[in-house]
């Protein structure tokens, strides 16, 4: 498996809509993308997309998450599970992407990520 880009670095919120308007108005910055379903808002932070997901209780201290991207997630979940790593879960499929959660050893939460276009890192 060869890491190609950082993708995203999402930040759990409880309210959507207070974090995003914060995010916008009080920081400044560009609201790429936003999805009320998916409690989902993209801000552009130059060399990196900033994630906000809403309707999160807040994680504990060191609970930010990175997303890299991977050519296969599949064949990333092979990999990682032959190497004896225990995952939470198997890949997830959103339509969009496909993700695969895992911890560092200290419970730091990384995630794998491949975008269904095939494009990674900053896209705009």
């Amino acid at each position: 498996m060869k890491i190609r880009a950082t993708d995203f670095v999402a930040l759990p919120v409880s309210d959507l809509a207070a974090a995003a308007r914060f995010y916008r108005e009080v920081l400044g910055l560009h609201q790429d993308f936003l999805n009320e379903e998916y409690q989902w808002a993209e801000f552009d932070c130059g060399n990196i997309t900033l994630a906000l997901h809403g309707g999160q209780p807040p994680h504990p201290a060191g609970g930010t998450q990175v997303a890299v991207a991977v050519d296969d997630i599949v064949q990333a979940y092979a990999e990682l599970t032959a190497r004896g790593l225990r995952l939470p879960a198997p890949p997830q499929d959103w339509g969009v992407c496909q993700s695969l959660e895992l911890t560092d050893p200290d419970n730091n939460t990384l995630l794998l990520h491949h975008r269904a276009d095939g494009t990674f890192g900053r896209t705009a």
